[in-house]
């Protein structure tokens, strides 16, 4: 699907989001109005989706709020690149390596100022991962607006054609252009390609309780470089190429 130059130009990035608050009782606490608003959402959630039904406001926050970019927050985005190796004579040997640099803390604003500081470098590049469109791409713009931030470059897409979008969904490719194909888990995608799944560990409805129960950022960061990289691993496969061996 893509040559080596089109890859060396990409950014493959995942993020990692967690409830703003442990508890709906915590944000009731610090905002009234918005905990209001939750309890809207929850009728809703209840409502509408069977796996709900039952389900108490505080319950659905824990469950559910990590999904919603006006309750979340990003405690990791951890961002990737692939280098074709050269020959002595500086001639690609279609060999792939992987560079990766996570941004993670407690602190939204912290991981929000890397994630400012890499689309603003790689504006002019394409950016890869599974169901960006969807959710970490208006996560990330949402996110900067509520904590006060500007939009980087790269993520200044208001007056662009839909063809002139910098971002690359690998599910999107998956569907092959079938709007009925619907949502393709990550871990299927990797394991149907022959492809070691990331999810050998935690999955995303853990990461919340990782966070806050557990409080293991690290093991946060190591799942959410897994995913990164299956994207990477992804591109390769259906472009024809290795996939990458080891990360350096």
């Amino acid at each position: 699907m893509f040559t080596e130059t089109e890859i060396e130009k990409m950014v493959f990035f995942d993020l990692e989001t967690v409830p703003g608050h442990e508890t709906l009782s915590e944000l009731q606490e610090v905002n009234p109005e918005l905990a209001k608003l939750w309890n809207k959402r929850a009728e809703y959630l209840e409502s509408r989706f069977e796996e709900n039904k039952g389900k108490t406001p505080e319950e659905l926050y824990i469950d559910k709020a990590a999904l919603s970019s006006e309750f979340n927050k990003i405690v990791c985005g951890s961002f990737g690149r692939i280098t074709f190796e050269k020959d002595t004579n500086n001639i690609s040997t279609g060999i792939p390596k992987w560079t990766i640099k996570s941004f993670a803390s407690p602190n939204e604003e912290v991981v929000l100022k890397g994630i400012d500081v890499v689309f603003s470098k790689f504006a002019s590049w394409k950016f890869c991962g599974h169901t960006v469109k969807n959710f970490d791409v208006p996560v990330m713009g949402k996110r900067l607006f509520i904590n006060g931030m500007k939009l980087p470059k790269g993520l200044q897409v208001q007056t662009l054609k839909p063809w002139e979008m910098p971002f690359v969904d690998i599910a999107e490719l998956w569907s092959f252009g079938a709007w009925k194909e619907g949502f393709t888990s990550l871990d299927l995608m990797t394991t149907a390609l022959g492809i070691t799944s990331p999810k050998d560990d935690i999955e995303g409805k853990d990461v919340g309780r990782v966070f806050y129960e557990e409080k293991d950022l690290p093991r946060i960061v190591t799942y959410c470089e897994k995913d990164t990289l299956a994207c990477a691993q992804i591109i390769l496969k259906l472009s024809g190429f290795p996939t990458v061996e080891e990360a350096v």
